[in-house]
């Protein structure tokens, strides 16, 4: 165990992932938030006789299920599959034809959406191509804060700098938008939770730009040429719709920045109140932060990876400082808003070449 800021810090569980593991996201949905799901990506060695060939990015998807019988917090798999390589993975934040679903992007440029079925095992119910060639990057669903199911979509980045947008149905994914957003890799794409027709997205070209689905794609609404690295993450706060983080240097005007010492692979806003921030920070660990109107400052850095930090989730079960869980009402659940005086919040975290899946407590 270790304090950080006032915080304690401590690490429950490492897990093998055998592959290079790149994300892990907690289901959001009430009943079904124990449940963890961690992509993994790798490329499959060569020999010299086969240098000359395309390489094979080779991938496996675990689900797990968090378990608190020994008193500490602890994950145990439920069910794995080999697939090509995967990159991002989310959540839908409501059901699709009353199901838990998740989405994510590979490494064979594909855009695919699995069910949880009741055994707790997974389905793949439908995919699309993106850019023939490519490698999918990232995906966002528009529901984060209540869309209804008619009108479900994910937005979609990949290698070639294609930002796409599919209509989600109960057995189909239907290519709504599809154009140039970035010269060279689209690493990011998401959108504007509290207006859906807004999509941001970064790049390689060190852009951050957005686009309104209403105008057309034709041209950005913005375009901030003051970044000094790759834009590779972006998360729009779901409860103040004026606050959008990003991973990359700096927006025109940003009303708070900070300094974390490596490049922000992944951002997310704590689910409670939306007044945090956790940083998958490639090269320097993980870190937590709070946002406020006059500052953003760092209340824990967890260094315990040996190698690129890659996903990071918060478990959206509420527990109080002794580590149980609160809020016993589902609706309270769903609604997250139900935050005790000292939480303890639940994080799973997961880095590349280590292949390391770690579940830790900061409180």
């Amino acid at each position: 165990m270790s304090r950080v800021a006032g915080m304690s810090i401590s690490t429950c569980q490492t897990i093998d992932t055998e592959l290079c593991a790149d994300s892990v996201e907690w289901c959001p949905l009430t009943d079904l938030q124990d449940v963890l799901v961690c992509g993994t990506y790798q490329l499959q060695e060569q020999s010299e006789a086969e240098s000359n060939e395309e390489q094979t990015r080779v991938g496996r998807l675990y689900l797990y299920a968090l378990s608190n019988q020994s008193g500490s917090p602890s994950l145990e798999q439920l069910t794995s599959q080999d697939m090509p390589g995967v990159l991002d993975i989310k959540w839908s934040y409501h059901p699709v034809a009353g199901q838990a679903c998740f989405a994510l992007v590979n490494s064979v440029g594909e855009l695919r959406v699995y069910k949880l079925l009741e055994d707790r095992s997974v389905a793949m119910v439908t995919r699309a191509e993106l850019t023939p060639q490519s490698l999918g990057l990232s995906l966002e669903w528009n529901n984060m804060t209540g869309n209804s199911e008619n009108t479900m979509r994910v937005v979609s980045s990949d290698s070639t700098g294609q930002i796409h947008v599919h209509q989600v149905g109960e057995s189909s994914l239907v290519a709504l938008e599809t154009w140039k957003a970035h010269d060279y890799e689209a690493w990011i794409a998401a959108f504007n939770q509290n207006d859906t027709q807004i999509v941001y997205t970064g790049g390689d070209d060190c852009r951050l730009k957005g686009w309104d689905l209403r105008v057309g794609t034709a041209s950005p609404v913005f375009n901030s040429k003051r970044h000094t690295m790759g834009v590779c993450s972006i998360q729009s706060n779901p409860v103040q719709p004026h606050l959008l983080a990003t991973g990359s240097r700096q927006m025109s005007r940003p009303q708070q920045s900070v300094s974390l010492g490596g490049g922000v692979w992944r951002v997310k806003w704590e689910p409670c109140n939306a007044s945090q921030i956790l940083t998958a920070t490639m090269y320097n660990g993980f870190h937590i932060i709070n946002v406020t109107d006059n500052a953003c400052d760092i209340v824990c850095h967890y260094k315990e990876h040996q190698s690129i930090a890659y996903g990071a989730d918060w478990c959206r079960i509420p527990t109080d400082s002794a580590g149980k869980q609160i809020c016993d009402d589902p609706e309270d659940r769903q609604a997250t808003r139900c935050q005790p005086s000292s939480p303890t919040h639940t994080i799973a975290t997961c880095s590349f070449y280590d292949h390391l899946l770690k579940l830790w407590t900061v409180k």
